[in-house]
């Protein structure tokens, strides 16, 4: 990134080179923290590592502004670990890559770590610079946020004395948000039976690729492919050819939309021929209806050796109508804000358990503003789930921020963004899960508000971030540092 430190955010992009060099994936953080806890030592710095893994560093006020309202920065230590199919990349040893393409910085072929990389190298580099005014400041990193927000759950009520907290964690320059969703996992264990393939028959593996995937609150509603529901549509249009599923898997991420499923079906060797025209229709038919938001999704089948069980077809029928009939995707918009949706879900894993006590084992997220909403549909579709015959546990409930109309911080960045820039900046709710409904449980006082520079396309390997938005987020922040009173 040595290009990148004539920008006038050169602070930001060096420690941000520095943050991409050391593995940090959801629950694989303390190589970071351990770096970043030697860091503060070596500048001075105040840091300590909390009993669930979070870092408090502590800063005092610069000169003339220690009667300054005590300020909290705040970013999560961990990032999203998605790779290509194709790609060599092991996230707990491997550093991330970059690549500068025009106005944009993203990876050779896996997550950035944007989210929330960035925020988190502005929050050090605040703390590095002895130029910087500010009042009394804290930095909140927490660990684990994009798996269970395990560091945010964790946090002592007695951990941090200011009083404004501002979130890094958003993802669109030009906006500044003041609420979120909230979410909960519904988590399905779905029993089958099994019996002996026939071994005259013959076994084919039939793929999903090439999907964007992406975040599953802050995209979902971008049209895009669920690679778990649409390959089970795939499957369920295979009337010509009988056949028994042995494996059907996709997805990696409850809160990533699936990019890839596979399934291996066997059934006898004269319909070979029969398949592959069947799946050459059905890649033709999803390449128009995804036209626009899937250009390079593959749908493809190959021969594969003979496995040793199938399914049997009451169990296969069960399996695919009860993929089909979860709902999945939008439910609501939310009536105060513009195209900001309001509930949705996302299936965002499929996985087999071929062992003695044979399932299939599925993760619903479901996200929502309003509480009631949340409940009652995690309640609809773990009940779906359930009628099929499946064990169903609700999990990881975490609450929304409701958007404070009185917020004194939203103030004074609104002022400083329209100083800094000639306009005003947005004001809106994101549909993604935020660390600021956690806080405000335990925090309930705490002024809170989140902004970011523009992150393309978080949880996939698309991911990009946009290099004069960086600028001008650095910017915005140590402005409004400085005014807060």
């Amino acid at each position: 990134m040595q290009s990148l430190q004539s920008t006038s955010a050169s602070s930001v992009w060096s420690y941000f080179s520095n943050i991409c060099a050391i593995p940090h994936p959801s629950k694989h953080e303390q190589q970071l923290a351990d770096w970043i806890i030697n860091w503060a030592k070596e500048n001075n710095i105040s840091c300590i590592q909390d009993n669930i893994g979070n870092l408090i560093l502590k800063k005092d006020a610069a000169p003339g502004y220690e009667n300054k309202t005590a300020v909290i920065l705040q970013a999560h230590l961990d990032m999203v670990p998605q790779k290509n199919n194709d790609t060599e990349h092991d996230f707990l040893t491997d550093p991330i890559t970059t690549i500068i393409d025009g106005e944009w910085l993203h990876a050779d072929n896996t997550t950035l770590g944007a989210d929330n990389g960035i925020g988190m190298a502005a929050c050090l580099a605040v703390l590095a610079d002895n130029e910087l005014k500010h009042g009394p400041l804290e930095v909140l990193l927490t660990t684990d946020e994009e798996t269970g927000m395990t560091g945010a759950f964790g946090l002592q009520a007695d951990s941090l004395q200011g009083e404004i907290l501002i979130n890094t964690d958003s993802e669109q320059e030009g906006e500044l948000y003041v609420g979120c969703a909230g979410g909960i996992n519904v988590n399905v264990s779905l029993p089958y039976e099994k019996m002996e393939s026939t071994p005259s028959d013959k076994a084919y593996e039939i793929s999903l690729s090439g999907l964007k995937g992406g975040h599953s609150g802050c995209d979902i509603n971008l049209g895009r492919a669920n690679a778990i529901k649409t390959l089970a549509s795939v499957l369920n249009n295979f009337d010509a050819v009988p056949f028994h599923m042995a494996v059907f898997e996709g997805g990696s991420l409850r809160n990533a939309i699936p990019r890839e499923a596979r399934a291996v079906i066997v059934c006898d060797a004269q319909y070979q021929n029969s398949l592959e025209i069947i799946i050459n229709t059905l890649q033709l038919n999803l390449c128009s209806e995804f036209k626009n938001a899937e250009p390079n999704l593959q749908l493809s089948v190959q021969s594969c050796d003979l496995p040793a069980s199938i399914l049997t077809h009451q169990s296969q029928t069960n399996l695919l109508n009860s993929l089909l009939g979860c709902a999945n995707g939008i439910f609501t918009m939310d009536n105060n804000f513009s195209d900001v949706v309001q509930t949705s879900s996302n299936m965002g894993v499929l996985t087999q358990n071929n062992s003695e006590q044979s399932s299939f084992d599925i993760q619903v997220l479901i996200r929502s503003q309003v509480e009631q909403e949340k409940q009652i549909e995690a309640e609809k579709i773990a009940q779906h789930f359930a009628e099929h015959g499946a064990a169903v546990r609700k999990d990881g409930n975490y609450p929304g921020w409701t958007p404070n109309k009185s917020s004194a911080v939203y103030k004074v960045m609104e002022a400083q963004y329209t100083e800094l820039f000639d306009q005003k900046p947005k004001t809106m709710v994101i549909h993604a899960g935020l660390e600021c409904g956690l806080f405000s449980d335990k925090y309930p006082h705490w002024d809170m508000i989140s902004f970011g520079p523009t992150i393309k396309f978080p949880h996939s390997p698309d991911e990009k971030v946009h290099i004069a938005s960086v600028d001008k987020f650095w910017q915005l922040l140590t402005a409004t540092l400085a005014a807060i009173d």
